[in-house]
């Protein structure tokens, strides 16, 4: 008799998967990863969790565009599939290691002129 989809089933495990998103229900992840995700991609993402809402009344779940969800379902699977975590990890330990060598070097540079300094005096 529940013949109604629910719609973001594909996505779960591609929020834990390639967003490190395991834990909560659809609504929480979907929260928890729209700021990593791209403008369409978030409209997307509200119109199913919108959608999510809507399915568990009789009803509202007839007035549901059930083809363009699908599709926004699609795209954002699509758009997910194509995260690679290894190298998101590799580029977030590169941005840390290149701030690190700038403050040392900004601190060796502060170094060098306050002996400037010293030695001149």
């Amino acid at each position: 008799m529940d013949q109604t989809p629910k719609f973001g089933a594909r996505l779960m495990p591609l929020f834990e998967s390639r967003l490190g998103l395991g834990k909560g229900s659809f609504d929480k992840r979907a929260r928890r990863a729209a700021h990593r995700l791209p403008r369409w991609a978030r409209r997307d993402l509200a119109a199913l969790r919108a959608a999510q809402g809507m399915t568990e009344h009789p009803k509202l779940a007839m007035r549901l565009d059930t083809p363009a969800l699908d599709r926004a379902e699609a795209r954002i699977a699509r758009h997910l599939e194509t995260i690679d975590v290894q190298a998101e990890r590799s580029h977030w330990r590169l941005g840390v290691l290149a701030g690190l060598m700038f403050n040392l070097a900004l601190f060796a540079a502060l170094l060098a002129a306050v002996y400037y300094l010293l030695i001149r005096n």
